[in-house]
């Protein structure tokens, strides 16, 4: 890029985006310009369900196992990417991937023992739920979280707004869908980190997606791109 160098706009949780970029900072070997704007809040949804009625949780993300915290000693819990998994493990779960995307999760059904419940956010791209209960057996569907819009912070406008290209990794669709909306003036480079992701962002912006929807495959692209 010609001019000067991009700037890292993360907006996961404050958490997870210090976490990725000091990841991202550690594989380049130099800091990155980075400004960190949460762009949706993980809002509870109910109380925690009652897992004793079945035989596998199904978690499709880790704001998932967060809710379900406390509840998953012993258990045996099927997820979507090994991170939920490794998560879930902390937690005390007998945890296992069965795939990093819902439909590869789903070539698997005949390892999950029914009945199941399927544990996710609000806003999901593919209704586990509905797909289990038809592909493999009774599967009861659990919202245990919405993800609610959050207005990005000055810093994030003013980046924006700007001439400088501005890197942006979007780890879900929501996320990019929220993006999308915001209105900018700089060059943006989007790193999706699925097909989804990348569809979901409306809008003109410079796309690369992953090679697999990963944390690790993310930072690939973050080094790529600077």
């Amino acid at each position: 890029m010609d001019g000067p160098g991009p700037t890292l706009l993360l907006t996961r949780p404050e958490a997870q985006s210090k976490s990725f970029l000091a990841d991202c900072e550690r594989r380049l070997g130099q800091r990155i310009p980075a400004v960190i704007s949460p762009v949706m809040d993980i809002i509870p949804v109910g109380e925690p369900p009652n897992l004793n009625d079945f035989a596998t949780i199904v978690v499709t993300s880790g704001n998932a196992v967060r809710q379900l915290a406390g509840n998953l000693e012993g258990r045996r819990v099927l997820t979507v990417g090994e991170a939920t998994a490794a998560l879930a493990r902390g937690q005390g779960a007998r945890a296992e991937a069965l795939g990093e995307t819902a439909e590869a999760f789903l070539e698997r059904v005949e390892e999950v023992t029914f009945p199941a419940i399927a544990c996710r956010g609000q806003h999901a791209r593919c209704n586990l739920a509905d797909r289990l209960s038809a592909q493999g057996g009774p599967t009861v569907d659990a919202v245990l979280y919405d993800q609610v819009p959050r207005p990005l912070s000055r810093a994030a406008h003013a980046l924006l707004a700007g001439s400088s290209p501005v890197v942006v990794p979007v780890f879900s669709a929501r996320s990019a869908e929220l993006l999308s909306r915001v209105a900018t003036a700089a060059p943006i480079v989007v790193l999706a980190i699925s097909e989804a992701a990348r569809t979901a962002w409306n809008g003109d912006a410079e796309f690369r997606v992953a090679e697999r929807p990963t944390a690790e495959s993310m930072c690939d692209l973050v080094v790529g791109a600077l």
